[in-house]
């Protein structure tokens, strides 16, 4: 298929970012729309880290804005709905389950505010299990009750990537068959990264129906104890984040890959006190905790490059369609309904 093509597939596909951590103005509406974007699966929490606007209310100011390109989905329907209405849908969600406080009883309260996917903690270990950091550590009885509450509410559980080896398989088994997504990660298999998902882990995810996202930040990609000793992750091409979508598609089949390159805007982990919470080591991610993307992929209008990228590789156009959203929309489907 010829490079061109990636405009067919992006028009015939209802394209899906299954990460992002950029707040929905309008400029990044128009960032999206030349990506051919119609849906972004946007982190919440991280929306507002310096305090002031609770993260939904800050989301609900913008979304308040006469005109605002944007809508939040609740179901796949609502998408759908907004797809065809010319709107961008938000579908939102947390990378742990930290925002929920001393109560996990008060996670009904954040399902009515529009929260669809939940995390169970940010590298660290949390109350509910243990991070990439502490990958022997499993779920707590809060976090198997949290997983719990999570089936009997109809909300998608994302593993893998922040949660640790051991607290994301017990979750996925307590899971009982509903089905598992890793957001945003990498491979381990592919580049030793302690923030990278394992084989196991993306084979136990998609025996459930889940969905694996590869991410796009370059150290995750790229950076590993062999050259944890270097300042700064020299930028890898887009080629390395399509090696592990490969390995990926190899691993598990094109039904249980996606894309989820988590972007974000404006944000400096190194400010002591902004993201607490938050921890990377060396063999994570560069000094100062830079983020940086691969080149081709540093900002989500380039998504074409990785669509023409794959079909370089000789995946089918079927199977491209399936990463770019069809693999989550019947992921959020088979959690949330119709």
């Amino acid at each position: 298929m010829a490079d061109h093509d990636w405009r067919e597939i992006h028009a015939s596909t209802l394209v899906v970012d299954g990460l992002d951590c950029t707040p929905p103005t309008e400029e990044y509406a128009r960032a999206l729309r030349a990506a051919g974007v119609g849906c972004v699966h946007l982190t919440v929490e991280d929306q507002d880290p310096r305090g002031g606007a609770h993260p939904f209310d800050a989301i609900d100011a913008l979304l308040a804005q006469p005109g605002s390109s944007f809508g939040v989905a609740r179901s796949v329907a609502e998408v759908e709905a907004l797809h065809a209405a010319g709107r961008l849908a938000l579908v939102l969600g947390w990378q742990g389950a930290d925002p929920l406080g001393v109560e996990h009883g008060t996670l009904p309260v954040y399902v009515e505010r529009g929260l669809r996917i939940i995390g169970i903690t940010y590298n660290t270990a949390n109350r509910y299990g243990g991070g990439c950091l502490k990958p022997q550590e499993g779920l707590t009885d809060d976090g198997r009750a949290l997983v719990d509450e999570v089936g009997r509410l109809g909300l998608l559980l994302d593993v893998g990537g922040h949660t640790g080896e051991r607290a994301s398989l017990e979750a996925i088994e307590r899971s009982a068959g509903r089905p598992v997504i890793c957001s945003h990660t990498a491979l381990a298999t592919v580049n030793l990264n302690r923030r990278n998902t394992s084989d196991a882990v993306c084979e136990a995810i998609a025996g459930t129906g889940g969905v694996v996202g590869v991410l796009a930040i370059n150290d995750f990609l790229v950076r590993n104890p062999a050259n944890a000793h270097e300042p700064v992750t020299p930028r890898a091409p887009l080629d390395r984040m399509l090696d592990h979508l490969d390995h990926l598609r190899r691993l598990v089949g094109a039904d249980h890959v996606g894309l989820g390159p988590d972007f974000v805007s404006d944000v400096n982990l190194d400010v002591p006190g902004a993201w607490p919470g938050i921890r990377f080591e060396p063999d994570m991610i560069g000094e100062g905790n830079r983020i940086d993307y691969v080149e081709g992929f540093a900002a989500i209008d380039q998504l074409p490059n990785v669509t023409i990228g794959l079909l370089r590789r000789g995946w089918p156009a079927e199977d491209v369609r399936k990463a770019l959203g069809e693999n989550w929309l019947r992921v959020y489907h088979a959690a949330w309904g119709a």
